[in-house]
């Protein structure tokens, strides 16, 4: 059954939020925040910045009864304030649901470009599993474009040596995208030949349709199948005879598939 998007969110206007200065103590660190990674030297030059300035812009927190908030938007800027030893900091306060919230604090980073890609993919990842919520659903709560998401749904099935090489910026994931597919440790030994050899997005996935047997593929075929692959999040075999396209669909489990159904409800 679709929703809509009134009854996904049900308000994430931040223009009209009253700005108040409240005590550092009393502000929690939500555990849907997608941030992960820290740089230092960024928090220390933050740090010194609100030293001199001050804090410029707002963060936004949830109100969850007296003197009771919990962080939604803007970890950065209440870290680098306790590490001065600032008592207060200035906020903008809302009364929304934990949903909202979390929708809020993620269109806020990925707007502000704060987010790596590792981290983008897990909030969308948390939005998914904790709220119910499809690619297509939450494309429309952050303004991108389903098939974007749906790539970044996918980043659950590289291993971790892949995610941590994300996070730290060492690949992008055009570069690791067509590893998805491939087991952990085939994963691991391509990553070292991308970071190695520079390898760009078209030769990893050439290096995976020759190590998947694909290479004997038209190219119209090939395009099919990374197309379907990519949407889908499964293994899928094409093949073209003289009558059209034969497309053989392939899922680890139920709820693969389960999944894949959603996708057309």
């Amino acid at each position: 059954m679709k929703r809509s998007l009134s009854s996904l969110i049900s308000n994430v206007d931040v223009r009209d939020f009253k700005v108040e200065n409240l005590n550092i103590e009393n502000i929690s660190i939500s555990e849907s925040q997608p941030r992960t990674y820290f740089d230092e030297k960024k928090h220390l030059e933050l740090s010194e910045s609100i030293r001199k300035s001050g804090v410029l812009q707002p963060i936004i927190v949830q109100h969850l009864g007296e003197n009771n908030y919990k962080l939604i938007a803007g970890e950065r800027r209440l870290r680098a304030s306790k590490h001065i030893g600032l008592k207060e900091i200035p906020a903008l306060v809302k009364d929304v649901s934990e949903q909202d919230a979390a929708v809020i604090g993620l269109v806020e980073n990925t707007q502000r470009s704060q987010l790596n890609t590792i981290e983008e993919a897990l909030g969308y990842k948390s939005l998914q599993e904790k709220y119910s919520l499809s690619a297509k659903e939450i494309a429309l709560l952050v303004g991108k474009s389903r098939p974007y998401v749906s790539n970044l749904l996918r980043i659950s099935n590289l291993s971790s040596k892949v995610q941590n090489a994300l996070k730290s910026n060492l690949v992008t994931f055009g570069q690791v995208r067509p590893l998805i597919i491939l087991d952990h440790v085939l994963q691991d030994k391509i990553l070292e030949e991308i970071i190695n050899l520079k390898l760009t997005s078209r030769v990893v996935e050439d290096k995976v349709n020759q190590l998947q047997g694909r290479s004997d593929l038209d190219e119209e075929s090939l395009y099919i199948q990374n197309q379907l692959e990519s949407y889908l999040g499964s293994k899928v075999v094409v093949q073209k005879n003289q009558d059209g396209f034969k497309i053989n669909l392939n899922f680890k489990n139920l709820e693969n598939v389960n999944e894949f159904l959603k996708k057309f409800s």
